[in-house]
């Protein structure tokens, strides 16, 4: 946050925006929920340094809450962005926000877009969020998310394998801890055991709980996890 503050400081109102994903999510390292008061305090700093705030929420819109991260986190920024999870895949994508900033389009600024004149996109979005809301997609997901994470930190616990589970419950993730030089081996090998018992996982992005995925595609998916740190702790010993 104080660097936040100090390049806002420096750039003497110059900084058009903020841009940040409210939940944070780089490559191939743990995933972290925003601490209490974090988007709240980047939003002040924005506003009072004269700049815009947006909220990157191309993976947790639809997937967080229905209104995405910053209904979850009860802060609203200036502009959102969100993906094709608003249409269950198809190519979509929408900015949306407050209409002072965003009625720049309507004289001053030029926006265009591959799918303008697609309504197949449109009506599997309009599809899809009828069906979240019906459904409530959101409340599932994170019930079987959180269940997934618990279970998930206990199998860790008793692998012996220096790992670290994070995220949150329809996030999750596990990266590998750089306890000594054999990180990387780990990592590829569980990866690797994970893929030959069915599960396919990434590495270097978080992975998801979905609406379609059961108790019972969980508990596998747990079941194979559990076997594959086996193996790693088994190929590369770690001593704490």
């Amino acid at each position: 946050m104080a660097d936040l503050e100090r390049v806002l400081a420096e750039s003497a109102g110059n900084v058009a925006c903020v841009i940040i994903t409210p939940v944070g999510h780089p490559m191939a390292k743990p995933v972290i929920a925003p601490p209490p008061g974090y988007l709240e305090a980047v939003k002040e700093l924005t506003h009072k340094h004269g700049a815009v705030l947006i909220f990157d929420e191309i993976r947790t819109g639809f997937r967080v809450a229905m209104g995405g991260a910053q209904q979850r986190y009860g802060v609203t920024p200036d502009v959102t962005t969100v993906g094709k999870a608003m249409a269950n895949g198809y190519p979509i994508a929408a900015v949306v926000g407050q209409r002072e900033i965003l009625s720049v389009y309507e004289k001053t600024a030029f926006l265009s877009s591959t799918f303008f004149p697609n309504s197949l996109e449109m009506v599997a979005a309009m599809a899809c969020m009828d069906i979240l809301e019906r459904e409530k997609v959101q409340d599932v997901i994170w019930e079987r998310g959180t269940r997934f994470l618990d279970r998930l930190g206990k199998i860790i616990d008793a692998s012996g394998v220096p790992v670290t589970k994070s995220g949150i419950p329809p996030m999750p993730f596990l990266t590998f801890d750089h306890a000594d030089e054999h990180y990387k081996e780990r990592r590829t090998e569980f990866y690797t055991q994970c893929i030959r018992r069915g599960l396919f996982v990434q590495p270097y992005h978080h992975w998801y709980i979905a609406f379609r995925h059961t108790e019972e595609d969980l508990q596998r998916a747990l079941d194979v996890v559990e076997e594959a740190l086996a193996y790693v702790a088994e190929q590369y010993p770690w001593q704490r």
